[in-house]
Formats: C-alpha cells, structure tokens, sequence
C-alpha cells in the first residue's frame, strides 16, 4: 500500500489557506467561523477516504471505517486542527491529515483491517478559545464537568455550551462522546515535534516514550502604587521586585529539579504600568512540567514556599490558585517498540525522546494503548508562522502511521486497562 505524499502535503497547505493571516500564520480557534471551514473540509476529505463521519456530543469530528471483526476494539488516529493565534500549518493538522491518507490507502487497495480504523479530529487541543487544553479528548474520556460545559466562556461571553448549539448539538448529553476501553484499542498520533532534538540531530523522525504534562498557577502579588521619585527604596511595596524574583527563582527550580523539567512565566500583567509609577500589582502565570509527577509537584511545592517568602520580603500580598493541570505519561513499552520496528522495516533510524509539550495522546492513554511519532520540526519552531516539516519527513511519518495500524491490528487485543 502506497501513502500519496504529494496528496497529504497539499492538503497540508490547502488547510492552512483557511484563517491564515497577514504574517503567513494560521488563526483557527475552535468552532469559529474559519474552524467551521476547515472541519467541513476535513469531513470532505474524510469521507473521499471512505469514513462514515461524525461530529460527536463535545464536537470532536470522528471518520470511521469499519473491520471485519464486529466486536473488535478500534485502533484511532488523530490529533486536532484548532491552532493558537497566528500559529503554524503542521501543529495537529499533520496528525489529522495522515490519518485521513492512511484511510486513503487502505480503501485505494480494498484492504480490510480486523478492527475499525477511527480517524479524530479532536476540538480546543491548544486551550485558544476557552483556556481549556485537550476538551476533546477529555471528552472522550469522560472528565469534562458540567461548569466546563456551561460555565466556561470566550472572550466574547460565549460559552462551550453556546457554541455546540451552533452546531446542532444538546449541550446536556455532552457526556455521550465518552468512550470506554471496550471500544479502543489503540490510539496513535503522528505530530510535529515542536522542539528542536531532531533537527539537531539530523533525524527525520521520533519514537515518543513519555508525554510532560503542565500545571498551570495564576498569582496575583499586591503591593503600593506610589510616586517614583517621592518614595524611598527602603518604604517601597513594589509588586514587580517581588514577581522578577519568582521568574528567576522558577528557573532556578527547574533547573536543580531534574533534565526534563522545565518552568515557564508565561504572562506578567504589570499595573499601573507607567514610567514613573511603581507597580503596585502584578498578575503572573507560572507553567510547571515533567515526566515524573512526584518530580513536578516537588517543584510546585517550592514554588509556593518562594512565594510566601518573597511576599513578607516585600510587604507584598498574594493570591496563588491553579488554573489547571494535566497528567504525564509514559507511553507503553510494547507501543513504542511497535513504531520503533516499523521506521527500521522501512529503513529510518530510530530515535527515542520524551514530548515536553501537552498531546491529546496523553488523555487516550489512559483508554487505549497509546503511541505517539514526533516529525522533525525547523530550528525547533513551533506556535509560529515560521512553524514547518518538511514534506519529505511527513510523508515518512504517514508511511510509518501506516505500518503501525497493520501491526497493530494484527495483534491480540491488549489487556484491559
């Protein structure tokens, strides 16, 4: 069976026509306008590939293909196709759109799997619209709430319930998209590393062995407005000495935590925010990551000791809450060694890294057995309109997506989980 590189990469580049921006960027926050346009071209694409499509209860487009074995759990492939604001063209849509090519491939060659072949587009993957990371595939799992659904609202008061109205959607069955171990077998995503590893190592591809998760904190630190000029250094509240002390001690923590955590201040709202003003408020984001999560909440913990240090160093008051936080995994031993055999049949090297970024596999791991391919990305770049693969390495990443399904579905079905 032969994967159409050609195809797959036009359709890459024809997605990214739809919101792209001034810069070259791509603007497709979920179940906008220019969202609506690109998922009706994905359930075109879709269903020339033979999928029977969908949009389930929490609006994640779902393309099936039915196996010869009824009662089979499926294997799904998939990532999502919402991008961060004036984001790149290979962020999930590589993912989606190889799914769509493997569907392509099999039906081109009347090649029936045993087990059902399930290609997602999972919705609100970067958290753009409504600062929730990974909706759709939480949806399947089964872990939205009800204020997520109802309570959680846009920029524009809009809410997730608002917005699956327009589609047609019942808000309140939300929790029909949930889906048990009984129906998946497997799940593998094929996407952009968004990091630098294989280019520097001159790899066209990557076995990923573990997903880093983020915790996310909001801190508010409340001090003084006063006169720059009039009030003396030692009768100071300044809010922002205390915040450039926690953004230094944040990577300080990092650091001296282990090699793969990693800490970032992402967001420093300064008010008033005037040359001869000293600040009296900062708002700042802290987002703590590892592997490990015993590593990950040691380092939030002395996170929070600095803080309370830093606000009595300064007369400072605080608010500290968590905004969100999701769970690392490491991925199955027998998965990764599954895609490791495929790129070495097709003749690729074989190389093993950890993902720091936040993947909807690391939600459909704890439902099926799951895998992830990193496809190298330029000088690292990523959530940018300088964002690219090339075409060559997609295509390989699509030709291994491929023999990873016809491995994969001529195993034994997994232990249940």
């Amino acid at each position: 069976m032969r994967i159409d590189g050609e195809r797959l990469n036009a359709r890459i580049q024809s997605l990214a026509t739809i919101g792209q921006t001034t810069s070259g960027g791509v603007t497709r926050p979920s179940l906008s306008a220019e969202y609506l346009e690109a998922q009706d071209q994905v359930i075109e694409w879709m269903r020339q590939a033979g999928l029977e499509t969908k949009i389930d209860a929490v609006g994640n487009i779902v393309g099936r293909r039915s196996g010869s074995e009824s009662q089979a759990g499926a294997i799904m492939v998939g990532s999502h196709i919402d991008t961060v604001i004036d984001g790149g063209a290979f962020d999930g849509a590589v993912g989606v759109l190889a799914g769509i090519e493997v569907a392509d491939a099999l039906s081109q060659h009347s090649f029936e799997l045993k087990r059902p072949l399930e290609v997602v587009a999972f919705i609100e993957e970067e958290s753009t619209r409504w600062g929730m990371s990974l909706m759709g595939s939480q949806g399947m799992l089964g872990t939205l709430a009800h204020d997520d659904i109802f309570g959680r609202k846009d920029d524009n008061g809009v809410t997730i319930a608002d917005a699956l109205r327009s589609l047609g959607l019942d808000p309140e069955r939300y929790r029909d998209a949930t889906r048990s171990p009984r129906d998946l077998d497997y799940y593998l995503e094929l996407h952009i590393e968004q990091g630098a590893v294989l280019d520097s190592l001159g790899m066209p591809l990557g076995v990923v062995t573990g997903i880093a998760a983020p915790i996310f904190m909001a801190l508010t630190l409340e001090g003084k407005a006063d006169h720059a000029g009039a009030t003396p250094m030692h009768l100071r509240k300044d809010a922002l000495i205390g915040a450039a002390e926690l953004i230094l001690a944040a990577r300080r923590i990092a650091e001296e935590a282990s090699s793969t955590s990693v800490a970032t201040v992402g967001r420093c709202e300064v008010t008033p925010g005037a040359t001869n003003v000293i600040p009296g408020r900062v708002r700042m984001s802290f987002d703590v990551r590892d592997m490990d999560s015993d590593t990950r909440e040691g380092m939030l913990e002395r996170l929070k000791g600095v803080v309370l240090e830093v606000a009595g160093k300064y007369s400072l008051r605080y608010e500290m809450s968590e905004l969100a936080r999701g769970g690392p995994v490491v991925l199955p031993q027998h998965m990764i060694d599954t895609v490791a055999r495929c790129l070495e049949r097709l003749g690729l090297p074989v190389f093993h890294l950890p993902s720091g970024a936040s993947h909807d596999a690391q939600v459909m791991a704890q439902i099926a057995d799951a895998a992830m391919i990193f496809v190298r990305s330029r000088d690292g770049v990523s959530h940018s309109p300088g964002e690219f693969s090339a075409a060559e390495d997609i295509t390989a990443g699509a030709k291994v997506l491929l023999q990873t399904v016809l491995a994969l579905d001529a195993t034994e079905r997994p232990t249940m989980r």
